[in-house]
């Protein structure tokens, strides 16, 4: 009988683990005051050149699990939307001064990066 739950609790945990699943880091870039964090899962995350990248992409989209891209332009004060992309559940907006942001598919993306 212990062989058996040692055995049950193996693919629980086993299973489990993949609804936990987050993307690991995969490159990093800097430019200006920015680092972009790239992660398997598709997700980019901007932080400061001075910062570290995270090593697992755990911001998750709320929008079914799919990765957020956020991409912060730090070397620029203002952009205006440029483009509108639509995939899947998310909404990608790009902006004049290089930034990229995520939004439901069902949100309209502000007018400006800030």
């Amino acid at each position: 009988m212990s062989k058996c739950k040692t055995i049950i609790l193996f693919f629980f945990v086993v299973f489990s683990l993949d609804v936990f699943a987050w993307g690991t880091l995969k490159s990093q870039e800097v430019n200006g005051f920015s680092r972009y964090c790239s992660y398997s899962d598709g997700g980019v995350l901007t932080v400061n050149s001075s910062d570290l990248c995270p090593i697992n992409n755990s911001a998750q989209s709320k929008n079914n699990g799919s990765p957020t891209i956020t991409i912060q332009n730090r070397n620029a004060g203002f952009g205006s939307l440029t483009n509108q992309k639509i995939n899947g559940f998310n909404r990608y907006c790009y902006y004049s001064d290089g930034t990229v942001l995520t939004v439901n598919n069902t949100d309209l993306c502000p007018i400006s990066s800030k």
